[in-house]
């Protein structure tokens, strides 16, 4: 009978060839919980966190060590020139500046750009008002008018200081939504009184949701009423409309919740040849404006 043979050693690994910061590099799952505390403690809503930041993180292996190369993996896991794209090099670079990893993902970000809506989508001021007045649901008309004056997410109208504008404060407070805390101004502010926005009065809808899932009950229902404009089509015709009061692209990018970038990449591109003119006009028409050289004739 033949012994039963001796399995072979294995061949140790040596201590020059052994890799010891695995022992000491946190995993995915520390940091992602850690970025995750710190962007609550920012202000910033869980809304936000599942709709843009999840949705990325989540595809990180939570048991492996948080690399370069493993965030690098998950940028070109993704589809070139596209909006999930865009997002997961925006998600990645922050969570590598969270974590001191030395990553840059802007390169791979690509030429997408967010949907531009055409001039002819933007609701005119008499159209909103002509729409307002239509309306018999008090509830849908204060959503409305206060969209429609402060440019306002659909969602954000259901989570702003209804206590300040009873008291007939115009400069609004959003506290909650996609892009968290901020303040807003009307315009036009005529609209304040004109559409009773010191008198809110909320339509019945579960708010115990998503955030974009509340937007969404808001805009579906006045779809069915066959609005003449889609619901953010108010917050576009905000935006030009702030051009066109002469607000600096800064602040009214910040009163909107997004990035200057954002601002001009989109809402400028909207502007028509009659705000062009009124800006031409508005400057022509200043007295310290430069003037020419007289001709030696």
């Amino acid at each position: 009978m033949n012994p039963t043979p001796i399995p072979p050693v294995e061949k140790p690994i040596l201590l020059s060839q052994f890799d010891a910061s695995i022992l000491t590099r946190k995993t995915c799952r520390y940091w992602i919980e850690r970025f995750q505390k710190d962007f609550y403690q920012r202000g910033r809503s869980r809304g936000t966190w599942e709709t843009d930041y999840w949705k990325i993180l989540k595809l990180l292996p939570p048991d492996q060590p948080l690399t370069a190369k493993r965030l690098h993996q998950l940028v070109t896991s993704t589809e070139p020139n596209t909006k999930t794209r865009r997002r997961a090099c925006m998600v990645v670079q922050q969570v590598a500046r969270f974590a001191q990893v030395d990553y840059d993902p802007k390169p791979y970000q690509g030429r997408y750009t967010p949907r531009k809506p055409q001039p002819r989508d933007i609701p005119s001021n008499a159209q909103i008002v002509a729409f307002w007045q239509s309306l018999d649901h008090r509830g849908w008309k204060f959503i409305l008018g206060l969209i429609a004056t402060y440019g306002l997410r659909p969602h954000e109208a259901f989570l702003v200081d209804y206590d300040q504008l009873r008291k007939g404060d115009r400069a609004l407070w959003v506290l909650d939504g996609k892009t968290g805390r901020r303040r807003v101004w009307a315009f036009h502010p005529e609209w304040f009184e004109q559409f009773e926005l010191s008198n809110p009065v909320l339509p019945a809808i579960n708010l115990n949701r998503r955030n974009d899932q509340i937007g969404h009950s808001a805009t579906r229902h006045f779809w069915e009423l066959k609005a003449p404009f889609r619901l953010y089509d108010l917050r576009h015709a905000w935006a030009i409309r702030t051009l066109e009061y002469g607000l600096e692209d800064a602040l009214s990018a910040r009163q909107m919740g997004h990035s200057v970038e954002v601002h001009c990449e989109i809402y400028q591109h909207w502007i028509d040849e009659r705000v062009h003119q009124r800006a031409y006009e508005r400057l022509m028409n200043r007295d310290d404006r430069p003037k020419p050289s007289d001709l030696d004739l």
